[in-house]
């Protein structure tokens, strides 16, 4: 495949290597290849084989930049966009993804480079335990663990980008190997149950081999079972689901934070990360001194995802400004799914002596909506002020001043330009609160942020849990559902509490007209995740592609979604084609 590229790839380890003075693994006549008698020789050098592994999350098609903003937040509408100027993003909301758009290319080409850096370290790890002392075997067999849950890890992210969702539909390529000659890099597609299975065995053995390893920091043994139950899952093996989920609730000593750290674990905070209910989080950290570190391609340790969606502020002009591109935002129909049914703010606003200000009793009802959320009847869901910033209402700091928060475009604060598209009466624009930097904009950072992604969370478990026994055992199912719902409203999680779901087809806050709206344990996958990239793998897996696109209707001032079932996949990148001869490597219909 032309993105596996053996030798360049090994002449990038070279190079981190030399950095720091290891040059005795070197081929003499070759100084740009790694000699196999030199390479690996210690448990340090495993070590930076392993570490390859988890940098390439960081990867600019990946979760270092394309994979919110340049995707998945515009498969499932959690963004609409300020910035109208790009027929290609708008299409990728409208159901119109264009073949070799960079934006469907670059998560392929950095996926596979996270499984070439995986099955490059299984092939070190195999060659040192020849070698290997009694004494670092447990270790070893730890790493290959860690390493085994990164191919996983890579591979669920393709399918769910690439994949059909249909089990006996066409899933990625599976590569479990170093490709070794020219073609054996040419790998045709799996089916999509054969690519899951490819994940379950690569969780269940990562399971096994990481059992005492304990450093949330990396994966451990509690990351690689609930990935599996999540592959379980989606592989329609309800069973085998249950059975590791239970394992997961009884035995991992995961629990449930308190909501207040809860809603402050998005935004790059250290002391609400790795907490007591991550199983796994990719770790970002902003060091903008480092050399590296300014949101380019070249690696770094953080991400620049936020750059797309960073928040607008009012600035000491009364101006809108961005805190960085700004090009999207919390679409306006999302408000509304989180029960949030207040007028549009521009409708709220006076004239007095000829300066422009918020209706005092406009102000009254937010900031009463906002200090008793979750306890008012006609109120919206406290989740939305974990995953929103409230234009007015939430501030940020720019160079060490606090500004208030405003709505997703420019211009003074209290009225919109007709060049927008925007009906002022109806615009809410409320930006993006989690995976935000919100202590000043993404150039004071070099365009690089700290915040965690959380790849699963305990509220996950529980909702797949009470998914899975639904039809068994409803009433333990409403009861898992009902912790997530009680947490997200300040209760305590094992209480009943006067906000719990009767039923499992309960009303919702989500409109009458939504179907969400008698769905409590749909709802909450939405609702507790929003804005975690999460939402679209279960609109794949339940085929709600139409359901969704008939609720959010437009984008983009006005561009109406059309939905098609093709667009459950994205296009494979056409450059893939020109070197990867397999005739079992088919384009997605539509494409």
């Amino acid at each position: 495949m032309k993105y596996l590229n053996k030798r360049y790839w090994l002449l990038v380890i070279v190079i981190s290597y030399s950095l720091i003075g290891c040059q005795d693994y070197l081929e003499l006549e070759d100084n740009t290849s790694i000699s196999a008698g030199s390479f690996p020789t210690t448990l340090e050098h495993v070590d930076l084989l392993v570490a390859s592994t988890y940098g390439a999350q960081h990867d600019w098609g990946f979760l270092g930049h394309y994979w919110h903003g340049y995707g998945i937040y515009c498969f499932d509408h959690t963004i609409d966009f300020q910035w109208k100027g790009t027929e290609s993003w708008i299409g990728m909301s409208i159901g119109m993804a264009e073949l070799g758009d960079s934006k469907l290319v670059n998560e392929w080409r950095d996926l596979y480079r996270g499984i070439y850096y995986s099955n490059s370290a299984l092939e070190g790890i195999r060659s040192y335990r020849s070698i290997a002392p009694e004494s670092e075997l447990t270790r070893l067999n730890q790493y290959e663990g860690e390493v085994l849950f990164m191919r996983g890890f890579y591979l669920w992210h393709l399918q769910v980008f690439y994949g059909q969702p249909n089990l006996d539909g066409m899933g990625v390529p599976v590569i479990t190997e170093v490709p070794g000659s020219l073609e054996s890099m040419s790998v045709g597609r799996s089916s999509t149950m054969e690519t899951y299975q490819a994940m379950i065995e690569d969780f269940k053995n990562a399971s096994t081999l990481l059992e005492g390893q304990l450093d949330n920091h990396r994966a451990t043994e509690w990351s690689a079972k609930a990935a599996l139950a999540k592959v379980y899952l989606f592989a329609e093996m309800y069973d085998s689901a249950k059975v590791v989920l239970e394992d997961c609730i009884n035995n991992s000593g995961k629990s449930l934070v308190s909501f207040d750290h809860y809603k402050n674990m998005f935004n790059g905070d250290t002391q609400y990360e790795y907490n007591s209910e991550s199983f796994y989080e990719v770790g970002n950290r902003a060091e903008p001194e480092k050399t590296n570190n300014n949101g380019s391609r070249v690696q770094n340790t953080g991400s620049s995802v936020t750059i797309l969606y960073t928040p607008f502020y009012i600035d000491s002009n009364n101006e809108r400004s961005a805190m960085g591109y700004s090009n999207q935002y919390t679409h306006d129909k999302n408000l509304k799914r989180f029960g949030y049914n207040d007028p549009a703010p521009l409708t709220q606003i006076e004239e007095v002596n000829g300066e422009y200000k918020l209706l005092d009793s406009y102000v009254s009802q937010q900031l009463e909506r906002r200090a008793n959320a979750g306890m008012q009847a006609d109120g919206p869901d406290p989740r939305l002020y974990v995953s929103t910033l409230q234009p007015f209402f939430d501030s940020v700091t720019v160079a060490g001043v606090e500004y208030p928060v405003a709505q997703a475009e420019f211009g003074k604060w209290w009225e919109m330009s007709p060049t927008t598209g925007i009906d002022p009466n109806t615009f809410y624009g409320w930006p993006l609160r989690k995976n935000q930097f919100l202590g000043g904009t993404i150039w004071e950072t070099r365009a690089v942020y700290g915040a965690n992604f959380y790849f699963i969370r305990l509220p996950d478990i529980y909702l797949m849990y009470a998914e899975v026994i639904k039809d068994s055992n409803p009433t333990l199912a409403l009861e898992y559902v009902n912790k997530v719902h009680r947490r997200a409203y300040g209760y305590d999680p094992d209480t009943p509490s006067p906000v719990d779901y009767a039923s499992l087809t309960d009303n919702t806050l989500a409109p009458a007209d939504d179907h969400l709206s008698n769905n409590p344990l749909l709802y909450e996958r939405w609702a507790e995740f929003f804005g975690e990239a999460k939402w679209w793998e279960d609109i794949r897996r339940l085929r709600l592609g139409d359901e969704e696109s008939d609720f959010y209707k437009s984008v983009a001032s006005g561009r109406q979604i059309v939905w098609r079932d093709e667009h459950y996949a994205m296009p494979i990148p056409p450059l893939e084609f020109e070197s990867n001869t397999s005739e079992e490597l088919i384009q997605n219909p539509g494409y």
